[in-house]
């Protein structure tokens, strides 16, 4: 399926091959709330006017939109499920509805989201679309979960908010965490048919071109029974330490991996729900509903220093987290919740995590240098007469952070496609700096194939370790059809 891009041009040995991109059709759009209540503007008040946020996002997401109460805590975003109609004085996330029917009529959607962005526009900063489509819930996709359906449906919505408003910021919908699920369905890995291994689901809705229709990556890197600094996929006895399956708030550093080994370091990550569920009193937990989230219990002390923790550990170590929105404010005090709704127990209002949040200092991410190299992918095709095959691709290194970067350039091992560096390997950049740096790609005779290879750049600023990957393809094809299109002008 081939999703919205630019069109690209490949150099193929004495010729030219014209790689198209087909623009996909749209769907309808609904908005729907979490829960029926979960969109209750609370009663006027006195609202200190919207100012300049520190950089970072402080966000809560919300039942009732008590907007003076997040200006008092020192937050600076709101999470809501249908759109204010107004300017509020904070930046406003708002979570539109996406899942397999809006993809069965990608025409109507696309008419729908484009005419929700002319409504909203300059009242909504940033639009989440969809939620955890990685799961077939009633939250989530609906069906069996498909990455590269989603990112259709991501794709034909970015398209028409920028359309309407180039300034709003596209957020894909937040993945949820399920652990390494076992199973290949339909030929999706980590797939059981009924939800799907986000870090699978991640894979392959980039693989379908989804990396090119978001500015943030959504997910919901929920604490589980773990503590905010346990290290992800680590198994321990104590259950604070406890991250076997990636069931951490941690969690999240194996999504950015992701995007890294995908050309995508640049991309930030936004936590769009994250959370610690407390104790429930012994009535609820009686109730069959509670009997699987028992295990993820903490009391209400731990959940205000895991929350406080968390986005100290984010501001201070992830140069890639922009924004981080609490599950929830007040879903506890915001009728018309079952007595022993879970939701209710992931709220902070009056529960010693509201204070704890309103007394943390609110900071921008760390300050950093940060390496962009370009392009993120280096690809070739040719034919089997046209082998042994040579050449030499320039990459462009560039430091757009705050502060210098050592970066290290290797070479793993074990590749078919022989890659030599030249140069020196390492080297220094000065915020703004810009070096290039050629690799030469060399393989002896191979049958027909596709044959892969990578180049890896770690860097090193301010006491912060990152890396980038550059993935080199060679594809080896017994015909190349060259297509040659006239020159349309307008």
């Amino acid at each position: 399926m081939n999703l919205p891009q630019s069109s690209k041009t490949i150099r193929v040995l004495g010729g030219t091959a014209v790689i198209l991109s087909l623009s996909l059709l749209l769907l309808f759009l609904t908005l729907r709330p979490m829960q029926a209540q979960a969109d209750i503007p609370s009663s006027p008040q006195t609202l200190t006017p919207l100012s300049s946020p520190p950089l970072f996002g402080y966000g809560f997401n919300v039942a009732a939109w008590d907007v003076a109460k997040l200006q008092g805590m020192g937050f600076n975003w709101i999470k809501v499920f249908s759109g204010p109609g107004s300017r509020l004085p904070l930046r406003v996330l708002l979570r539109v509805e996406a899942n397999a029917t809006d993809f069965a009529n990608l025409p109507a959607f696309g008419d729908g989201i484009q005419q929700l962005v002319q409504q909203q526009k300059g009242y909504v900063d940033a639009y989440e679309i969809g939620n955890e489509p990685n799961l077939d819930a009633s939250y989530g996709w609906t069906i069996s979960p498909n990455g590269a359906d989603y990112a259709a449906v991501l794709c034909e919505a970015y398209g028409r908010i920028k359309s309407v408003d180039p300034n709003a910021i596209v957020v894909s919908a937040g993945l949820a965490p399920t652990g390494r699920v076992q199973g290949n369905w339909e030929g999706h890995p980590g797939h059981n048919g009924l939800f799907q291994d986000e870090r699978e689901f991640l894979q392959e809705f980039l693989t379908a071109g989804g990396g090119n229709c978001f500015d943030a990556l959504g997910y919901h890197p929920y604490g589980f029974s773990a503590d905010f600094d346990a290290a992800p996929d680590v198994a321990s006895a104590e259950p604070t330490q406890n991250c076997v399956n990636g069931f951490c708030f941690r969690g999240v550093e194996k999504i950015y991996q992701i995007l890294q080994a995908n050309g995508l370091a640049d991309k930030k990550i936004w936590a769009t729900e994250f959370g610690w569920l407390v104790e429930p009193p012994a009535e609820c937990l009686a109730d069959p509903g509670w009997q699987g989230r028992q295990w993820q219990l903490v009391t209400e002390q731990k959940q205000a220093d895991n929350l406080v923790g968390a986005y100290e550990y984010a501001t201070t170590t992830w140069p890639w987290m922009e924004a981080m929105f609490v599950f929830n404010l007040n879903f506890n005090t915001t009728g018309g919740y079952q007595p022993c709704e879970q939701m209710r127990f992931y709220g902070v209002d009056g529960r010693p995590a509201e204070t704890a949040l309103a007394q943390m200092p609110k900071v921008s991410p760390p300050t950093v240098g940060n390496l962009l190299v370009s392009p993120a992918a280096v690809t070739s095709i040719i034919t089997p007469a046209q082998q042994p095959f040579s050449q030499t691709a320039t990459l462009n290194l560039a430091n757009n952070g705050t502060l210098p970067l050592v970066y290290t350039m290797t070479i793993p091992a074990g590749s078919p496609l022989t890659v030599v560096p030249g140069g020196d390997l390492t080297g220094t950049l000065a915020p703004s700096a810009e070096v290039t740096k050629p690799i030469t790609i060399t393989t002896p005779v191979q049958s027909t194939g596709t044959y892969t290879g990578v180049a890896l750049f770690d860097t090193f600023s301010s006491g912060i370790e990152s890396s980038r990957a550059v993935s080199i393809t060679l594809h080896i094809w017994d015909t190349i059809n060259q297509v040659y299109l006239p020159t349309i002008q307008k």
